[in-house]
């Protein structure tokens, strides 16, 4: 992996991942290591109480490009993605899960539009052509077209897939998008999605592969309340022009 100007960056949110983060780093790092472009990665550790920084800073000893952000403190996983984001330097920025859900080589089926150019392509499980291996338990599935139908009903989105975590910005979109990020719950996807869509940048969704991973730090149901709070400040900020600035 070389250190100099990165085609494409990858970042990714971290909170109490130390039995994954390593798994995670060497699918990522072999992955790309076969790709005929320079690559950096960007870690957020967003306040972890358990070894994942350590667990990074071991590749890092190992001369791979990586950047280690370190949080003082659990801010939410929306805060640790506007941080990596706005580190990066690549023609392109994608962020993933250290979950992995949506496997890496997804981001071949990005490639044709990054070649063309297209601002923002994000992941989705909700179409004909993508596939999910692992379905999500049932209320964790209806909570979530709930929220995707409320979305875009309130926000006058179409968008079949917001909180996919696997979605790729060209670095003209980075500043704008990130910069004007105000939410860092779990609507902060919904949020970016909006603000990429109001400065006029080109959204495209893109079927991937995807496995629901039952140690995920989700808590869909403690969470609800929050979420709708958080969908109803993004429609007053709208509102209010804040995304158009």
């Amino acid at each position: 992996m070389s250190r100099e100007h990165p085609y494409l960056s990858i970042v990714i949110p971290a909170y109490n991942e130390e039995k994954r983060i390593g798994r995670t780093l060497e699918g990522i790092l072999e992955y790309f290591a076969k790709r005929n472009f320079p690559f950096e990665i960007v870690v957020v550790d967003d306040g972890s109480r358990d070894k994942t920084g350590e667990v990074v800073r071991s590749f890092i000893n190992k001369g791979f490009a990586i950047e280690l952000i370190t949080g003082e403190r659990n801010r939410g996983k929306g805060f640790a993605i506007k941080t990596g984001m706005l580190k990066t330097r690549g023609d392109y920025a994608l962020f993933t899960d250290a979950d992995m859900s949506t496997p890496v080589e997804m981001f071949e089926r990005f490639e044709p539009y990054m070649s063309r150019g297209v601002d923002v392509i994000i992941g989705t499980r909700k179409t004909r052509d993508s596939y999910v291996g692992k379905h999500q338990p049932f209320y964790r599935e209806t909570m979530g077209k709930v929220f995707t139908l409320l979305s875009n009903s309130l926000l006058g989105l179409q968008v079949t897939d917001f909180t996919c975590g696997f979605k790729c910005f060209h670095s003209r979109t980075i500043e704008p998008v990130f910069g004007s990020q105000r939410i860092f719950g779990w609507g902060y996807d919904t949020e970016i999605i909006l603000i990429a869509s109001r400065k006029g940048f080109r959204v495209q969704e893109v079927p991937v592969n995807w496995f629901n991973d039952e140690a995920t730090r989700v808590r869909l149901l403690k969470n609800v309340f929050t979420c709708l709070e958080e969908l109803y400040q993004i429609y007053k900020y709208d509102r209010q022009g804040f995304y158009r600035l």
